[in-house]
């Protein structure tokens, strides 16, 4: 059967209704978004081919993380929407041009080595090829909700049993292993952990405190590790990072306030000014910045840990008073702190859709409907960005409906075992209205952690 005409039969009613656990797709534009959707997935591999994925790798190592495992994730969300197993087959393709596209660096490591973004090069040498930390962390969570997918269905996990392995070994023993030996996971000790830069940037980038949203996506991948493999450490990692997160949100008249970026250790001082910080201080000055730092928390509440349903009224009181005027037909949005700057885009996230209707109408109905549907013969807006909307839709918010908690389970098995109880009490927390104050200066951080060993 071609894919076309099994697209149709999926979209139908009674195609909907054969397919455990397939979202029924009744509203008619969405249909034609599904269908539109599904031949942009089709043909991901074709665009993500072996001569591409290399050469991506080499000209931008940072890539990976924002060109390739968006469109390669679009693969798995066109599965879980239509039931085609064939987008699965075309995921394992892609898997196997981006491993194919990986070298190994001088410490034995494989990773995608390449150039980094122009803002971040060494000046010095700025045709050193570097690897990337979210590049190995966003292929860890795209590559760990596969295995997800397919283990709750044992067909496919027999089919694709040998890339789980390979999966498995290529994440544990690389792209999370390589970070922690070169020195780039710090623990705080109460106050959680943080992942510095990669080496090899200019000297105000490189070894540096990676700011909330960021840390957000490392958070991501993490407790999808954990779900895959059971293990403890990659889920203490993530609720290190977390409870660092929650350290730094300021409790004004009931909502949460944060910047984008916050200062660590003295890795953060910079090189030729003692007296200042390498980064600025202040409020997340893009949206999309705004809304993953702020999905790390809903993320972690979905888990049972580190958040509570206090804190996501608090992040939801952010969101529908100090983010946004709430008016659907002409929003006006704002920084945390209410304040304009320069900020650009839609100061909304999507992770807070299932806690509040009102949120969920302005993402997924109305004038955001309408512009996905003037895109969807688009490569990118009718792909990545289309599959952020179909997947947050239908099957995201389903899980979610009404805030409840989609992993509760793991998190409550996570804290029945022997040490992990004391582990998570040791670094529960309530933020106050005294709580956190950002130190302006590295005088006003007392004491400074140490820096730990590289």
């Amino acid at each position: 059967m071609r894919r076309a005409a099994l697209l149709v039969l999926v979209l139908s009613g009674a195609g909907a209704t054969c397919l455990a656990g397939r979202p029924e797709i009744d509203d008619a534009k969405d249909r034609k978004l599904v269908e539109a959707f599904a031949k942009h997935a089709a043909n991901v591999p074709r665009r993500l081919g072996a001569e591409y994925c290399r050469t991506l790798a080499a000209d931008s190592a940072e890539g990976y993380c924002w060109l390739a495992c968006p469109q390669w994730e679009m693969t798995l969300t066109a599965w879980q929407l239509t039931g085609d197993a064939r987008h699965l087959d075309d995921f394992a393709a892609v898997f196997r041009n981006l491993r194919g596209a990986m070298t190994q660096g001088p410490d034995g490591y494989l990773g995608w080595y390449g150039k980094a973004l122009e803002l971040f090069r060494d000046p010095k040498d700025p045709g050193r090829k570097v690897d990337v930390i979210i590049t190995s962390f966003r292929v860890v969570e795209v590559l760990s909700r596969f295995l997800e997918a397919i283990a709750a269905e044992p067909g496919l996990a027999k089919k694709h049993a040998a890339l789980r392995a390979e999966a498995i070994d290529l994440m544990e023993n690389h792209l999370v292993k390589k970070w922690l030996a070169r020195g780039r996971y710090v623990e705080l000790g109460g106050t959680g952990a943080i992942f510095r830069t990669h080496a090899g940037l200019r000297d105000v980038k490189g070894d540096l405190t990676q700011p909330h949203n960021k840390h957000a996506l490392i958070i991501h991948a993490l407790l999808a590790l954990h779900r895959v493999t059971g293990k403890d450490e990659p889920l203490r990692m993530a609720v290190r990072l977390g409870t660092r997160f929650k350290h730094c949100l300021t409790l004004r008249d009931g909502h949460y306030e944060w910047n984008y970026w916050d200062p660590a250790g003295p890795w953060d001082v910079h090189p030729a000014d003692a007296g200042k910080w390498k980064h600025w201080i202040g409020p997340e000055h893009r949206s999309g910045y705004y809304s993953m730092s702020l999905s790390q928390a809903v993320e972690l509440y979905h888990h049972g840990l580190v958040f509570d349903r206090t804190d996501v009224d608090r992040f939801l009181k952010t969101q529908l008073e100090m983010c946004w005027n709430g008016d659907l037909a002409e929003p006006k949005w704002y920084r945390v702190d209410r304040s304009r700057g320069q900020q650009s885009g839609a100061y909304i996230c999507d992770a807070l859709a299932p806690f509040h209707e009102k949120v969920h109408r302005f993402l997924y109905t109305g004038p955001r409907q309408d512009e996905r549907l003037a895109g969807a013969d688009h490569s990118w807006q009718g792909g990545p960005v289309l599959n952020g909307y179909l997947r947050g839709k239908y099957v995201d918010c389903p899980a979610a409906a009404g805030g409840k908690q989609t992993h509760a389970d793991v998190g409550r098995r996570f804290g029945s075992r022997p040490g992990n109880r004391e582990f998570l009490r040791s670094l529960s927390f309530k933020v106050t209205d005294s709580g956190y104050r950002p130190p302006m200066t590295p005088a006003a951080m007392k004491p400074l952690p140490s820096a730990g060993t590289d």
